[in-house]
């Protein structure tokens, strides 16, 4: 339908924003050497462009247990040069993150741990990822964050943590403004595990309840955002959404994870209610039903103009047969009239050729005079003697 065609263009247009050498070869064609090498360069380009960037990763429940997937998905897709998990206790966190996984990725080669003091953890570093923050706390915290040199910050808090939601939104913002640093805020339900891949939406960070979301998701987007620039600066809530037509338009366009994120975060997807569902589907039959019947009359129009040239050409062939037998009526006729002219001009010459040729009779012999009256009673007597 017209509706589904727009949507899709608007989607692929996204799509553009990033190279298509950041789309990963399952998606293009795993099988494809010249994609493989383009998606390498790609990667290797980021990881240039990302040289001497660290990060460091605080969980405000004291432990990385329920968060400990986050690590894999920045080596994966952030590729930092180093990822410090910052926790009360190095033992534990090694038991949590020391993974087969972290391993055979190469996780481990740039894995590190700390149990010292917030800002001396920080030193060096270049971005901040708190997960589950601690309201009070953050004041405190970002301005260690800003004297030890950190540029980026990412905040989460989500039901599981200590603060399940702000209590002053305006007074935290103020603490941002004032850090001078690139911050962003996001807020969202609880993690689970199942349910990966469906509709996200974004909302405003005071909405009263959010439901869980997938944790795959959930930290996918972080990593992504974090070298977002439309993430910079924001304040929001990502929960999960009923709607997911617009993300499978999107993956049916070739679109990877950071496309969505960046989607979302430019207000490109949107949540629709059933109810506007049900509208959007009415609506679309109604076009679907008006291109038909333009269809089907325009079909008819060329059905009628068939028959139509059909019934002419059938005209124009009668024509030029009618035509093409009174020609040869006219042919015959004047070679009939030709013939005619030319047998009366041969009998003519017939005629003359006889007159001139004929020789005249011989003359008529003289009449022969009377005999006079037989006599009874003489005989015969000679005739007189001439005088």
């Amino acid at each position: 339908t017209l509706g589904a065609m727009g949507l899709r263009a608007m989607l692929v247009g996204v799509c553009m924003l990033v190279s298509v050498g950041s789309l990963r070869p399952a998606r293009l064609g795993a099988h494809s050497p010249a994609l493989s090498a383009r998606a390498s360069a790609a990667r290797a380009c980021r990881s240039a462009v990302r040289m001497g960037e660290s990060i460091v990763v605080t969980d405000g429940i004291d432990s990385f247990y329920s968060s400990r997937t986050i690590f894999q998905t920045l080596h994966d897709y952030g590729q930092y040069d180093s990822i410090t998990a910052a926790s009360s206790s190095v033992a534990d966190a090694k038991k949590m993150l020391l993974s087969r996984q972290a391993r055979y990725s190469g996780l481990i080669d740039m894995l590190k741990f700390s149990d010292a003091d917030f800002a001396d953890v920080l030193a060096g570093a270049s971005v901040w990822l708190a997960i589950n923050a601690k309201e009070g706390e953050l004041s405190s915290q970002l301005a260690a964050a800003k004297a030890a040199g950190v540029k980026r910050v990412f905040i989460l808090i989500t039901v599981d943590g200590p603060t399940a939601a702000f209590s002053d939104v305006d007074a935290l913002k103020a603490s941002l403004e004032a850090s001078g640093l690139a911050y962003t805020v996001m807020r969202t339900g609880g993690l689970v595990a199942a349910g990966g891949g469906g509709g996200l939406k974004l909302g405003d960070v005071d909405l009263p309840t959010c439901a869980d979301v997938p944790r795959e998701d959930v930290y996918r987007f972080v990593t992504e955002s974090l070298s977002l620039p439309g993430a910079v600066g924001r304040i929001f809530s990502l929960c999960p959404s009923v709607d997911d037509s617009q993300f499978k338009e999107m993956r049916l366009a070739g679109c990877n994870r950071r496309e969505e994120a960046e989607a979302l975060l430019a207000g490109v997807i949107i949540e629709k209610l059933p109810e506007e569902e049900q509208q959007e589907e009415e609506k679309k039959v109604s076009e679907e039903e008006a291109r038909k019947s333009a269809l089907e009359t325009e079909a008819e129009r060329e059905e009628e103009l068939k028959e139509l040239l059909v019934k002419a050409r059938e005209r124009g062939v009668e024509a030029a047969r009618k035509k093409k037998e009174a020609e040869e009526a006219l042919q015959a006729k004047r070679a009939e009239r030709a013939q005619y002219y030319i047998a009366q001009e041969e009998d003519e010459k017939s005629d003359d050729n006889s007159d001139d040729t004929d020789t005249p009779p011989p003359p008529a012999p003289p009449p022969t005079p009377p005999s006079p009256p037989d006599s009874p009673d003489k005989p015969d007597e000679p005739p007189l003697a001439m005088a």
